[in-house]
């Protein structure tokens, strides 16, 4: 693995560990296609019955790298600042189910995977926690799905999951709304399973995947492929094959003359200050 995705192995419990501190764990796409190839790997090991996904220092996973985004979409101007050309959907379409099969690769792991949340999680670290079997999250944590505010405006890959996780109304409340909620809220919210201080956060977890690790090794698995086909029944792959479409048609929005233009902006001010800029747009400051 890359040293931007770390695994572990400790017995029975299987680690998939994010590990780019400084950047709160964004993804970079060849980091999630990385973390997948590794969860396939943890899945084939006979060793190992249950799944950590986690993240190393203060934050799980703040979403997508945007840097790393805007270049594997084409979307970076010229070494002389000219403008690019537009990525074809040909391009789009292709990169954007490379990342849905990713998504989908761990609501329908082979094995259960328990998320140790803290710090921040939005983004494509939410998507992550939202489709795994179960999350332990710290009081602290701070969850959104900021994400939004990019222009998708409730257009994401596993609506089918949200609906069933949160209800329809909170479910188009995140979305919509983008708001950031902590750790006992997420626990209200069918989020996480439980919500600690973060000092337990680390053995909750340990604990939990203990327990599941009692299982026998078919039970486990058996488990799992039930689970799939009732997922399957609820619409829990085609959410996929619809949500790769939506995502190339909902970062390829044309924007109005009094409309907020994130890649405008980061264009004339840089990713920090352009995401700062959002926030002000969409908080009404």
């Amino acid at each position: 693995m890359t040293d931007a995705i770390l695994v572990e192995r400790d017995g029975p419990v299987g680690r998939l560990v994010m590990n780019r501190p400084e950047k709160h764990n964004a993804l970079r796409f060849s980091d999630l296609d990385v973390l997948v190839e590794a969860l396939h790997d943890l899945e084939d090991d006979d060793d190992i019955k249950v799944i950590v996904l986690k993240g190393n220092g203060k934050s799980f996973c703040s979403g997508h790298d945007y840097n790393d985004a805007a270049k594997s979409y084409g979307l970076e101007p010229g070494v002389d600042g000219a403008k690019p050309r537009r990525p074809s959907q040909r391009s789009r379409l292709a990169r954007d189910r490379k990342l849905g099969e990713n998504y989908k690769a761990f609501q329908y792991a082979l094995k259960p995977v328990i998320a140790q949340v803290q710090g921040v999680c939005m983004g494509a670290g939410l998507y992550l926690v939202e489709l795994v079997d179960l999350a332990l999250a710290a009081d602290t944590a701070r969850f959104s799905h900021a994400e939004q505010r990019l222009g998708l405006a409730g257009n994401t890959w596993h609506l089918n999951s949200q609906i069933l996780q949160y209800g329809q109304k909170r479910a188009r409340e995140l979305l919509l709304l983008g708001d950031e909620f902590d750790g006992p809220a997420a626990a209200e919210f069918g989020l996480v399973n439980r919500s600690v201080p973060e000092d337990r956060l680390e053995a909750a977890v340990e604990e939990w995947a203990a327990r599941i690790a009692q299982h026998p090794r078919d039970a486990l698995v058996t488990g799992r492929a039930m689970w799939q086909l009732a997922l399957d029944s609820l619409g829990g792959s085609d959410q996929f094959a619809r949500g790769y479409v939506g995502h190339t048609l909902g970062t390829n929005l044309r924007f109005e003359a009094d409309e907020f233009n994130f890649l405008r902006e980061r264009s004339r001010s840089g990713t920090k200050k352009a995401f700062a800029k959002r926030e002000g747009h969409y908080s009404g400051q």
